[in-house]
């Protein structure tokens, strides 16, 4: 027996409850199943779209194709829970990039960088290739299933109602309505915005979550260039930082895996940059300074532009429900959305993963081998604890804005206070 076998065999050994299922393999889910590995006999994400065998775009993920930057912090976390991640990102053309030497920003007016050396460095890469990297080291773990084209339909519970049993599932690959259910002793919700577990929830008798919403209205569209040939910037990431109240407009530069760059452009406040290629063009010459449009004038651009809207910041309270279906959880973007532009999206999933992993190793002190009871509670409650403050930041800084709007939904779609300015607008039934 190898050493790798021995490894899994051991930690099969260790597991304490049996099957876990994942909806969605967004970056949350993958980190989420990642942990769920050290504690379940079998994980199982069910998947709606085909996963490409090398690095691509899907369509289950639009926002791909905007920027994304690994920070510090989600660095970190995610390469405790993938030891060599780094290393397999920087082998394949992910770029190392200082905070304090290879960046530079424009805010309030002026240029801050480059002049020393940070002890901060971020991870440039594309979304795919992070996605890929940690797809493949997922799906090489003992009892790890990913099921693709897939769309999970409802939930299963047992019969008093009071404890998810499994999902159900279609396939999407054929033109079939048949639903096959798939049992498993825990459900974690990973599908991001677009979840549809609080209509489940409530068809099965229970308070969906109530949502906070606080919508800066920001509007993206980005590209990819090639870097010219011997281009000479002083910089690896230029980003120039919208400023509220009355400068919406900002840009940023990111390098990219095979010699190319990740440009987006970003408007606040409902001031969306154009998705055609002269207004494109246009819209950067309007920046606040003209080095973003000077770097790109004459770089050969390899995609058309792609624009992206649905950037609101929304908060689904899974901690404040009044009761809980035992054996569900939901993190990432399922819980807590984030505006893109603050660029902590990646960082949120992956401190939910560590929540997640804190709550299994502290549910299997307190209770009984293989008993999930309580789970639930008190895993959203840990999450909304080590998020609130990102939350707390990142709509404190979006209402700076004047057009920003802040909305409460809840049953029967009844407002609750808000704290903090933006205006605001109707309640919405939940």
């Amino acid at each position: 027996m190898n050493a790798q076998s021995v490894t899994n065999e051991n930690r099969m050994n260790s597991t304490a409850y049996g099957h876990a299922i994942v909806i969605g393999s967004s970056l949350a889910g993958f980190t989420a199943a990642r942990v769920l590995t050290d504690h379940f006999a079998r994980v199982t994400i069910v998947e709606r779209d085909r996963l490409p065998e090398t690095p691509d775009f899907r369509p289950g993920v639009p926002q791909a194709r905007q920027v994304h930057v690994l920070r510090l912090r989600g660095q970190l976390i995610l390469e405790q829970q993938f030891p060599g991640l780094v290393n397999e990102l920087l082998a394949n053309g992910a770029t190392l990039v200082n905070a304090g030497n290879e960046a530079e920003f424009f805010l309030f007016g002026q240029w801050r960088g480059p002049h020393y050396r940070s002890a901060i460095a971020s991870i440039a890469s594309s979304r795919p290739l992070l996605e890929t990297a940690l797809y493949r080291r997922l799906a090489a773990r003992s009892g790890v299933t990913v099921l693709q084209e897939r769309d999970v339909v409802g939930l299963k519970v047992d019969e008093r109602g009071e404890r998810v049993t499994g999902v159900r599932a279609r396939d999407r690959s054929r033109a079939s309505l048949n639903e096959i259910e798939i049992a498993a002793d825990l459900v974690l919700d990973a599908s991001g915005r677009g979840s549809k577990v609080p209509q489940w929830l409530d068809g099965l008798g229970y308070t969906p979550p109530q949502e906070t919403v606080v919508n800066a209205f920001p509007g993206y569209v980005t590209r990819i260039y090639r870097r010219p040939n011997g281009y000479r910037g002083g910089w690896k990431t230029l980003n120039i930082i919208p400023t509220p109240p009355d400068s919406p407009r900002g840009g940023v530069i990111i390098p990219l895996e095979g010699g190319r760059w990740q440009v987006a452009l970003v408007g606040l406040g409902r001031d969306y940059p154009p998705t055609d290629e002269e207004g494109f063009l246009a819209f950067a010459r309007s920046l606040p300074s003209p080095r973003l449009y000077e770097a790109i004038k004459n770089a050969e651009p390899l995609t058309p532009p792609y624009g992206y809207r649905r950037n609101e910041n929304r908060l689904r309270h899974y901690e404040r429900l009044p009761g809980y279906l035992e054996g569900f959880v939901a993190l990432g973007d399922a819980v807590y959305t984030l505006n893109p532009v603050h660029a902590q999206g990646i960082t949120a999933a992956a401190m939910g993963a560590q929540v997640l992993d804190d709550g299994l190793k502290a549910q299997r002190r307190q209770r009984a081998a293989g008993d999930l009871t309580s789970l639930a509670e008190s895993f959203q409650k840990r999450l909304h604890e080590a998020l609130d403050e990102v939350w707390r930041s990142i709509t404190r800084s979006d209402q700076r804005w004047l057009s920003t709007e802040v909305a409460h939904s809840g049953v029967m779609g009844r407002p609750r206070a808000v704290a903090g300015g933006g205006r605001q607008a109707p309640a919405a039934a939940g």
